[in-house]
């Protein structure tokens, strides 16, 4: 169980599930001459809670009002340790009613730990990207795996099938860069996909 008397949580966004996929978020700026795929979310402002800071930054950056889903387990990722792999916990929450995060990730600060929450959502609108972000990509879990795991490039993805609404003109030949929260959610779903199949053999 996490402390959460000791933590303060810094940032938070959702991974929001639209007809079986994932949406993500093109950021602003080139990483590396590369697109990066971030996900919805962002710094938490006054005293929102995490919930608050997701909706908040969801709605800023896709124009969608989410609602939460609640996940099979709550998974912690320490930044300091990258190498570490994901554990599970449990999360006691403080907020009655505040919903529990798919995915902590941890990191120690000179005035003590922070947190990033991701929770897990749905949504029945269409997105549409505002300006903090030039687009949103739509990924199924087996492209979220590919991007993880080798290059692949906006005109590849678009090529493959995949979705996106773009409100900016791009170089299609770029790599696209997932972040952090895109591959901590390739290793959850892997987890999650080991973990039913021990179930149905059991």
């Amino acid at each position: 169980m996490i402390d959460l008397q000791n933590t303060r949580i810094n940032t938070a966004g959702a991974y929001v599930c639209i007809d079986g996929l994932y949406l993500f978020a093109i950021g602003i700026k080139p990483h590396n001459s590369h697109i990066p795929i971030v996900r919805l979310g962002g710094h938490r402002e006054g005293q929102e809670t995490g919930w608050q800071c997701a909706l908040r930054e969801v709605y800023e950056e896709a124009n969608l009002h989410i609602q939460p889903l609640v996940p099979q387990t709550t998974y912690v990722s320490n930044w300091d340790h990258k190498e570490i792999e994901l554990r599970e916990v449990q999360w006691q929450n403080s907020i009655e009613q505040e919903p529990t995060p798919i995915l902590v990730v941890t990191y120690c600060r000179q005035e003590g730990t922070h947190l990033s929450l991701m929770y897990l959502s749905h949504a029945e609108e269409i997105p549409r990207p505002s300006s903090e972000v030039r687009g949103l990509v739509f990924l199924k879990a087996e492209e979220i795996h590919r991007l993880c795991q080798e290059p692949m490039t906006l005109e590849q993805y678009l090529r493959g099938g995949g979705k996106a609404i773009l409100n900016a003109e791009f170089d299609t030949s770029l790599v696209l860069e997932p972040f952090a929260q895109l591959c901590l959610l390739s290793k959850i779903l892997i987890m999650r996909s080991k973990k039913d199949v021990q179930t149905r053999i059991v």
